[in-house]
């Protein structure tokens, strides 16, 4: 009877393990989901406010929930003798973790965009023929920044 206590035990300590890992992953990969978009808004002159943060804390406790229900799932999956991992839970932390990157992708785009922006400016401004015509892309620039 010791043995199978123990055997029991070693398997519910592993998937424990297992979804905290997942746990962990999906707040990582939030954060760094935030910290791109961050460097994004900063790279775009974009004003930084507490609100990402609080959209981020939202986000990470959606996924959390999410997460709940694919460990329900995994709950019932005890009474078949092959499904030995918390399948679900690892499931689910894959696609919360494509969806944030692809999020981080968008913001790597979006950050790298205003360079491409800034240097065909400065391309545009150089091949003016008259100072006047600089000064006019000049002041357009200005007033795209200011708002």
């Amino acid at each position: 009877m010791e043995k199978y206590v123990e055997f029991i035990t070693q398997d519910i300590r592993s998937g424990v393990m297992i979804i905290f890992i997942c746990l962990v992953l999906i707040c990582s990969v939030c954060l760094l989901d935030l910290w791109t978009g961050i460097d994004a808004a900063r790279a775009n002159k974009e004003k930084i406010c507490s609100r990402p943060l609080r959209k981020t804390g939202t986000k990470i406790v959606d996924y959390f929930r999410l997460l709940l229900f694919f460990i329900m799932i995994d709950i019932l999956g005890l009474c078949f003798p092959w499904y030995n991992l918390p399948y679900g839970a690892i499931i689910g932390t894959l696609g919360v973790m494509i969806v944030e990157g692809l999020s981080i992708i968008e913001n790597l785009r979006k950050k790298k965009s205003h360079a491409a922006e800034v240097a065909d400016m400065a391309v545009r401004i150089m091949e003016c023929a008259t100072p006047d015509e600089a000064q006019k892309i000049i002041k357009t620039i200005k007033e795209g920044v200011k708002r």
